[in-house]
């Protein structure tokens, strides 16, 4: 079983924005924070299948937090959001 970290965004209505650091391109979204759980796991799966490749090992919390040109990209600002790992069976 692989675990990639995925990081849980809520935007300015209340929905939340899931987006996977060792998997660019991939986004989710959900009403709810237990809907964005749930569309994470699924989509992750879904983007790893299109790019028809072996899952890459998952980057670590320590290098993620250095990559400011990511995190600046991506709107996410630590005091707000959600940091989980999503598994994906393989």
């Amino acid at each position: 079983m692989s675990y990639y970290i995925a990081i849980f965004i809520e935007d300015h209505i209340g929905e939340w924005r899931v987006v996977f650091p060792d998997v660019p391109g991939c986004e989710a979204r959900g009403f709810t924070l237990h809907d964005a759980q749930y569309a994470a796991a699924s989509t992750l799966s879904r983007c790893l299948q299109e790019k028809d490749a072996a899952p890459l090992l998952p980057m670590d919390m320590a290098a993620l937090k250095k990559s400011d040109e990511w995190l600046k990209k991506h709107a996410v600002d630590w005091s707000k959001a959600v940091v989980s790992i999503v598994s994906l069976a393989v």
